[in-house]
């Protein structure tokens, strides 16, 4: 029978169970003290009920106990350090540095679609930590926002590497031999759900899905069932942000990393770090959290800032977040401080992390701004309308240009439309008598032609007003 486990229960003499935090497909998640070093840790349970209730408990628990191997060796800033692992009466335990703060996936509840330099700034974290593991030998294959702890410092954790497998390609294949990705459906790649196997690019898709839905509000693809939101996500191409603040650049990116084929995708989780870096800017508040550098992670990671010489100043970056701010914030990674501030959270790691300038330093700038908006970006990306404004019946020549370069289905049905009312209005023009331009289909089709003129002039402009369209950038590269 099976040892029921609950508040105040001590496991190995030790770890007294005190709050639940969570409960996942690795078994039960708690707050705890350690009564040896009377500190507070998280405890992460896998339960006979959680094994007996699995097809392959023999399998989960070897993923237990690989998730303690693996966390514990994947040294970082950005990874809750692994404390102790054991066994108890009822069955395996992992002891974790405890993070406090709140998921991803809650914060963007509260808060909707996040500022761009939030979105950035968290991206690059994760990013960094993909490098840090990729580079040996790790594939997270289940990164989503419930599993990124935003801290009080506005630093990153990036949690549960228990589905981590290595990539040497006979690991992945006796882990995944019973036909069943591991990971969340919402956020899988295409080749990690048709049980293909799976490599850092795996994980760079799923950032992809994280920094869409971070900037977007909602996730990438949703179904009214797993295997509709599998189908579009093997099938569907993904909707273009619906925001204007988004640099092309950066929208190229995401486009990139959401690449059903892992070729086309970035080469490397660092390339995206660096993608990322030059829009991280000092952000403004964000919900209760707002910025201050007085933090101890703040104060040492200036340090490491001013040894590496790779300051990255960027002119403006205060004004263009919204917020004024003071130049030792501008020396904070992207952090924060607010109601949850904790001392652990991640310092910038020898990719050197940083997204302000450092006071009396002339470092060169590493990293350009992002592309600025002026009178003539808007000019050149308006050129779109030239049909629209030229010729009466030219409207759907300009909304199937946008439709194809954004891929938007809207846009697509908009040029349709207004090809077939031109048709239409041709059609009945050129119908009547000849000599004779009295006739109610010729009437009818001179007042469509007219009407088709101002109306697509108004839809155009309209959409040209609303909308940052990105015309001229230049495309990602092709397969790698």
């Amino acid at each position: 029978m099976a040892w029921n486990v609950g508040q105040h229960s001590v496991l190995a003499d030790r770890y007294e169970l005190l709050t639940p935090l969570g409960r996942g497909g690795m078994g039960q998640v708690w707050e705890a003290e350690d009564r040896r070093l009377e500190r507070r840790v998280a405890v992460k349970l896998l339960t006979e009920d959680t094994l007996a209730g699995h097809t392959r408990p023999d399998e989960l628990a070897r993923r237990f106990a690989r998730e303690a191997a693996v966390t514990a060796g994947l040294r970082h800033p950005g990874v809750p350090a692994v404390y102790d692992a054991g066994t108890y009466e009822g069955g395996l335990f992992l002891v974790l540095e405890l993070v406090e703060g709140r998921t991803l996936g809650d914060l963007m509840a509260e808060e909707g679609p996040l500022p761009l330099p939030w979105a950035t700034g968290i991206a690059a974290q994760i990013a960094a930590v993909l490098a840090a593991a990729h580079e040996r030998g790790l594939v997270h294959r289940d990164v989503k926002p419930q599993n990124v702890m935003v801290t009080g410092d506005g630093a990153v954790k990036v949690l549960d590497f228990g589905v981590a497998a290595l990539i040497d390609q006979t690991a992945i294949s006796r882990l995944t031999r019973t036909g069943q990705p591991v990971g969340t459906p919402a956020y899988m790649a295409p080749e990690q759900l048709r049980g293909r196997p799976t490599g850092p690019h795996t994980d760079l898709y799923a950032l992809g899905c994280v920094l869409h839905e971070m900037l977007a509000g909602e996730p990438v693809f949703d179904g009214a069932s797993p295997a509709e939101l599998m189908q579009r996500q093997l099938e569907q191409a993904p909707a273009p942000l619906p925001r204007d603040d988004v640099p092309a650049a950066l929208e190229s990116l995401v486009r990139q990393l959401l690449e059903k084929d892992p070729a086309r995708r970035p080469a490397t989780a660092r390339e995206t770090y660096d993608r990322l870096l030059p829009h991280v800017v000092p952000p403004g508040p964000l919900g209760e959290i707002d910025i201050a550098g007085g933090s101890d992670l703040h104060v040492y990671s200036r340090v490491l800032v001013r040894l590496s010489g790779t300051a990255d100043p960027q002119p403006g970056a205060a004004q263009s977040s919204g917020a004024a701010q003071s130049s030792s914030a501008a020396q904070a990674s992207g952090g924060v401080r607010g109601t949850g501030g904790h001392r652990p959270a991640a310092v910038p790691d020898r990719s050197g992390v940083d997204a302000g300038t450092v006071p009396g330093r002339g470092a060169p700038v590493r990293h350009s701004p992002p592309e600025p908006y002026g009178i003539g970006w808007k000019v050149r990306h308006s050129l779109w309308m030239v049909p629209t404004l030229a010729f009466g019946a030219g409207t759907w020549l300009s909304f199937g240009y946008i439709a194809v370069r954004h891929r938007r289905s809207s846009w697509l049905i908009a040029a349709a439309v207004y090809l077939v009312l031109a048709v239409v209005a041709f059609v009945l023009i050129g119908s009547g008598p000849e000599n004779d331009t009295d006739t109610v289909q010729t009437t009818v089709g001179m007042l469509l032609a007219l009407l088709l003129w101002p109306a697509g002039i108004v839809h155009a402009s309209w959409i040209n007003a609303t909308t940052r369209l990105h015309l001229l950038e230049h495309r990602a590269s092709g397969p790698r």
